[in-house]
């Protein structure tokens, strides 16, 4: 009997430790590795996700809206035709132009922050891409970087809005009366002092923004009565840019609201005579013996906004004036923009033209004539609700040149216009916006007894936009 106890446990020892060396043969089950999260971060005012393996937080936003667009045009885009018969004139006609567009614009920016000893190290990339016609006769297309910088300790290099301007284009999708380099960024080199208090300072080299005038087709220019008056017409050519636009601006936000006070130094370098490529082009018809033109304009711009809490959270007025001698794109008056239907206060066909450029050269008395002009808007923010809000703007330009220019030219000396608009915003969801904006202008110009026939002084119209935006 001990014999057979001792043959049995002999055999479950055995097979004890024949299992225990099968088993340490086997493959092993492990535990699974730990799941990679995308780890959110905020620095400064971004927020966004860490860029795997960095230290670089990344933010990605944009939009995209449909529009649809339609106004009240009008015969009111002069193209003067002084060239071989006395006092005549042509208009484009609003026939040949859309009453109503449809647009879409989509958008795209990416931000990437990153935290330094010296403060927030910040890259910022806005692509957007457009689509359509915005009515009147403004085409869009294609896409570009619209702005495009860099910011660290104080520094911002690349194309950013303007440090000179304030209201920029307000709040509807047509610019205001106001000085705007914000929604068509410029390329600048600037340096932002921080004092603490919420006031700052900011010294910029920004891209030179020369506006060259336009006119009539090249020829002999005609009085009323049939005389030769001049062979030359009021436009000019820039020459090569030799300094940039040199803007500083003090700044203060604070509970109450905030302030404004900018100047710019503007270098002017036109020439008006003959293309030296052999050819003529809008940009320099005129005589060859009219001297080159290389001063200095400048301008200068305030603003303030003040915080309606009384009225609702979140509601606010902000005004705005400018001022600029030959520097046009100062002025909130004239853009610089390229198309002639574009100039004067000409608000989607609205208005009247008029010549807007830096200065405008005067065969007569063989000196040039820098332009004087001036702006004033305003801009209230009404919150309704945190789903509905009004934004009411309201705006005045001005510009003139020397008083012997309506003789030679048959243009007047001076234009002025009113503008008044509103946007009406209703958020029903977060990120869905539904806007309509609503815009009147009303344009004048005295003409001179050398006019041609059929020039109109005064005009006006009224615009207005749909738009359906998704952020994100």
């Amino acid at each position: 009997m001990t014999l057979m106890k001792s043959l049995l446990l002999g055999s479950a020892a055995t097979l004890v430790v024949a299992a225990g060396a099968q088993a340490a043969d086997l493959p092993t089950k492990k535990g699974a590795p730990a799941a990679e999260y995308v780890k959110v971060c905020k620095i400064g005012d971004i927020a966004g996700f860490i860029l795997p393996g960095s230290d670089t937080c990344l933010k990605i936003s944009g939009y995209i809206t449909g529009q649809i667009a339609m106004g009240s045009l009008q015969n009111s885009w002069f193209a003067p035709n002084l060239a071989g018969a006395a006092g005549t004139g042509a208009f484009i006609l609003t026939k040949y132009t859309p009453d109503i567009g449809f647009s879409t614009r989509a958008q795209v920016n990416f931000d990437a922050v990153s935290n330094t000893a010296n403060g927030p190290l910040l890259g910022h990339i806005e692509i957007q891409m457009n689509n359509g016609e915005a009515g009147g006769f403004d085409t869009l297309g294609g896409a570009t970087v619209n702005s495009g910088y860099v910011q660290w300790a104080g520094i911002t290099a690349g194309k950013h809005g303007s440090f000179y301007d304030y209201l920029a284009g307000g709040d509807t999708w047509k610019d205001f009366f106001s000085p705007d380099h914000s929604g068509t960024p410029i390329n600048l080199l600037a340096y932002t002092a921080s004092f603490g208090g919420g006031f700052s300072a900011t010294l910029s080299m920004e891209e030179n923004e020369s506006v060259s005038g336009f006119g009539p087709a090249a020829g002999t220019v005609y009085t009323s009565s049939g005389a030769v008056l001049a062979t030359t017409s009021i436009s000019s050519r820039q020459l090569g840019v030799r300094a940039p636009d040199i803007v500083g601006s003090l700044d203060v936000t604070q509970s109450w609201g905030g302030a404004h006070l900018a100047g710019v130094a503007h270098n002017i370098r036109l020439a008006s005579g003959t293309s030296p490529y052999g050819y003529h082009d809008r940009f320099s018809w005129g005589p060859t013996s009219a001297p080159d033109l290389d001063t200095w304009g400048y301008g200068v711009i305030g603003g303030v906004t003040f915080n309606l809490p009384q009225l609702s959270a979140g509601s606010k007025v902000a005004l705005q004036g400018a001022y600029a001698h030959g520097a046009i794109a100062y002025s909130g008056a004239g853009s610089p923009a390229w198309s002639e239907q574009d100039q004067g206060f000409n608000t989607n066909g609205n208005g009247t033209l008029f010549p807007m450029a830096d200065a405008i050269f005067n065969p007569v008395t063989g000196s040039w004539e820098l332009s004087d002009a001036w702006s004033a808007a305003a801009q209230l923010t009404w919150k309704l609700s945190p789903q509905f809000e009004i934004d009411p703007e309201v705006a005045y330009a001005h510009v003139a040149y020397g008083s012997d220019l309506a003789g030679v030219w048959g243009i007047s000396t001076s234009a002025y216009a009113w503008w008044i608009g509103a946007v009406f915003d209703w958020s029903p969801v977060k990120n869905l916006d539904f806007a309509f904006d609503a815009i009147y202008e009303d344009s004048h110009q005295s003409l001179a007894a050398t006019a041609p026939v059929g020039m109109p002084s005064n005009a006006d119209g009224f615009n207005g936009r749909l738009r359906i935006t998704r952020s994100f």
